[in-house]
């Protein structure tokens, strides 16, 4: 595949052609692989995390802003099919919610007191894209 000037060789996968397009500085492919992505429907935080940079770096708030509340609720959907996906042994759920309990990780009533991994940078980087639309 060629776009401008940029030789994307087919063998790799498409995670891997985005970034080599990144490297060449070519955002508009990266973009367009990215999108295809999350259209699969397969959540990969990677593939959000980068859309964002790409959308930072080209000063598009707006669409960064889009990005952000898409990757959290995508996020959202994929941990609730997780959940409801697993079928644990009761013995087993029970030790797991008093082993999250004593280690401080859930509170008395079993809800989570930390939010999982990429929540809590995307929740950062949406307040920090909020005031720079504020701002224009």
């Amino acid at each position: 595949m060629q776009h401008k000037d940029a030789v994307i060789d087919e063998k790799q996968t498409p995670l891997q052609q985005a970034a080599a397009a990144e490297k060449n500085n070519d955002l508009a492919l990266a973009e367009k692989i990215y999108k295809k992505q999350i259209q699969l429907k397969a959540f990969n935080a990677a593939v959000y995390k980068r859309l964002m940079v790409i959308y930072r770096k080209q000063k598009r708030y707006k669409d960064e802003l889009d990005i952000i509340n898409k990757g959290l609720k995508h996020f959202d959907e994929y941990r609730k099919n997780q959940s409801a996906q697993k079928h644990v042994n009761a013995s087993i759920k029970r030790l797991s919610q008093r082993l999250n309990k004593s280690l401080g990780l859930t509170n008395s009533r079993g809800k989570e007191l930390y939010e999982p991994a990429p929540v809590p940078e995307w929740k950062k980087r949406k307040a920090t894209v909020e005031k720079r639309l504020k701002k224009n």
